[in-house]
């Protein structure tokens, strides 16, 4: 035979024991490290406790108004000369706010001042004639019918100086009128005209809302409008800020519109608030409906507008396993949710990481990771 096969043979044979004996060594020394059954998983876990109702905040929408929110115009008519007033402008009680030309009011009252002397003389000498006609009429050198006829002339003169006088002051009323005031301490809101404008008498020139006093109008459905007490204070948002205002008063009447009735309410007079902003009115409200509370992050999405838990129960054996039930949520706040459905009183719940586990897993329960309360979360949390 030749050599080289002969030394090919054996080297093939060499590689082979080498084989064998490494593979020998290796299942001599090797250990065992797959367990003949599955470890639970931990996982985060809260009690379900059933309750018969449950606390909810319901928020009503409202607008901020003013205590009093005005459209001024003049009581007369005429040109508008002059508009001081600007908006935004605060103004007090008496200043001007809109002026309309007087000259011819001016020259009205001038007249009219002129009629009311001349008659004021006209009276003093009628009634003086009246007394030397009584004194001629006692010594006999006057008729009592000259005597009648001054004295009733000086009385038609007082009444005529009575008429004057009520001209006058007339003709004086019209010219102050001439002048638009502040009634009250208020905002000028908005100009309705503009300088040179023709204006008759009650048109709008000015809207003025009060600086001061602010209050929020909401609209209630009639069944919580009875509910509100008059006189206590209620939680009411404000772009993010919650302030405690003070029912003021609740109307009789319904709304045709919304089908609500309007509740005033009082805001403090710190309130930093502009009229016509949005007021939320939060009510806590209890609901008769049982169910019990869970973490938001315990749920699972299911069909038919459903959700599912998965609960923790001991199978034959004993050893505690992920079970699914279904649940519809009533009520969501915060991160918790209140729930009804198949889940028994004081079960297990599986709180968190439901993506790491199927029903039927073996897992184990750890209340304090999860740290979850079973109780309904206060309101506005």
């Amino acid at each position: 035979m030749n050599p080289n096969v002969i030394k090919s043979l054996w080297a093939v044979a060499l590689a082979v024991g080498l084989a064998l004996g490494a593979t020998a060594l290796i299942k001599a020394n090797k250990v065992t490290t797959t367990s003949v059954e599955r470890t639970p998983m931990p996982v985060a876990a809260t009690h379900y406790g059933r309750q018969p109702t449950f606390t909810r905040n319901a928020n009503y929408l409202g607008v901020i108004r003013a205590g009093s929110d005005s459209v001024m115009g003049f009581e007369v008519g005429g040109v508008l000369t002059s508009l001081t007033a600007t908006e935004g402008m605060r103004v007090s009680p008496g200043d001007v706010l809109a002026q309309l030309g007087t000259d011819r009011r001016q020259a009205r009252l001038d007249a009219v001042a002129a009629t009311y002397e001349r008659v004021v003389a006209e009276r003093a000498q009628a009634e003086a004639r009246a007394k030397r006609v009584a004194q001629l009429v006692e010594d006999g050198s006057a008729s009592e019918q000259d005597y009648d006829d001054a004295r009733y002339s000086a009385q038609a003169l007082a009444a005529a100086e009575t008429t004057a006088a009520a001209q006058r002051q007339s003709a004086q009323l019209e010219l102050e009128k001439s002048t638009l005031r502040a009634p009250y301490e208020a905002v000028v809101a908005e100009r309705l005209v503009q300088t040179g404008a023709v204006v008759a008498p009650g048109t709008p020139v000015l809207r003025l809302v009060t600086a001061m006093g602010r209050e929020a109008h909401v609209g209630v459905p009639a069944d919580v409008a009875r509910r509100l007490e008059l006189g206590k204070t209620y939680s009411i948002g404000l772009q993010g800020e919650q302030v405690s205002a003070e029912l003021r008063s609740i109307r009789d009447d319904l709304d045709p519109a919304t089908l609500t009735v309007g509740a005033v309410f009082d805001l403090p007079a710190s309130t930093a608030v502009a009229v016509g902003e949005s007021a939320v009115l939060q009510i806590a409200e209890t609901v008769d409906s049982a169910g019990g509370w869970l973490p938001i992050s315990a749920l699972l999405e299911a069909p038919r507008g459903l959700w599912d838990v998965l609960t923790i129960t001991p199978d034959a054996d004993g050893k505690k396993r992920a079970q699914r039930e279904s649940v519809e949520i009533l009520y969501t706040r915060g991160n918790q949710v209140f729930v009804r459905g198949t889940l028994a009183n004081e079960v297990t719940v599986v709180a968190s990481g439901l993506q790491r586990i199927s029903p039927g897993d073996l897992v184990e329960p750890i209340f304090d990771n999860a740290k979850l309360s079973t109780k309904a979360p206060a309101p506005g949390s």
